[in-house]
């Protein structure tokens, strides 16, 4: 097996004992040198989320043919993928932007705490997986999708984030759970403000901190909101203020 070193693919092949001695060797070299690589490695490792089942449905979504050329031809024969190749094959897609503007969460456990469900999808997007950046039209295009199926306006304009490049939205499913997602990549990673309808009491901001992400959480009479992201709890504080404000949440 032949792995970029220090990716998310090796990563989880080694956490799976998939690696050979030797890279086994070399990432580990890597590791005592890399605290971010490490604290990743840690973030997979204590990660309750099932892979398998989780990017499955995101994959049937995926062309057939670019598919393919993710798995060896024994994979492709048997129809029996790894987790190393799961990952591998949905975050290309979510890189190349192939997928569209609808993805599917499905987990195995049932998780009422939409709030940890994001955490955990959000914790495996690196700045690879926001590398591309859609034309204006097409995400003008995934803004409107996401305002009819969620109920919100949502507006580049008023999307705009200093020191951020807005990247896409699309709409997440969990079960009969529609979650918004809108992402950013800034300096510090992936950013994102995701909801989803809610028919409870409004709340005001709270902040939390989730699979070392912050958070920060509000919501109004219709709609839950989020902003979830690797700044500090400080700046994603303003950030929410922001948002609140521009898109009169």
């Amino acid at each position: 097996m032949s792995l970029p070193l220090g990716t998310d693919e090796m990563l989880v092949a080694y956490l799976d004992n998939e690696l050979s001695e030797t890279q086994r060797k070399d990432l580990e070299n890597q590791l005592t040198a890399d605290d971010a690589l490490a604290q990743r490695l840690a973030l997979l490792e204590r990660s309750n989320l099932p892979f398998k089942s989780a990017f499955e449905p995101l994959l049937e979504q995926a062309p057939d043919e670019h598919l393919q050329q993710q798995f060896s031809p024994d994979a492709r024969k048997n129809h029996n993928v790894s987790r190393r190749n799961l990952i591998a094959a949905a975050v290309s897609f979510l890189a190349l932007g192939v997928i569209g503007d609808r993805a599917f969460l499905h987990f195995s456990q049932p998780e009422e705490n939409w709030r940890e469900l994001v955490a955990q999808y959000m914790a495996l997007y690196t700045p690879e997986t926001l590398a591309e950046t859609p034309t204006q039209q097409a995400l003008d295009a995934q803004l409107k999708v996401t305002e009819t199926q969620l109920g919100v306006t949502l507006a580049a304009a008023n999307l705009a984030l200093p020191n951020a490049t807005l990247k896409n939205a699309r709409v997440l499913a969990y079960e009969d759970r529609r979650i918004a997602q809108i992402t950013w990549l800034e300096s510090t990673g992936p950013l994102a403000l995701c909801i989803t309808r809610q028919t409870g009491e409004p709340m005001s901001t709270q902040s939390e901190q989730r699979l070392g992400m912050n958070i920060v959480y509000w919501a109004n009479q219709s709609h839950q909101f989020m902003v979830i992201g690797h700044s500090s709890a400080a700046q994603m504080n303003e950030v929410a203020e922001r948002l609140q404000r521009d898109i009169g949440a």
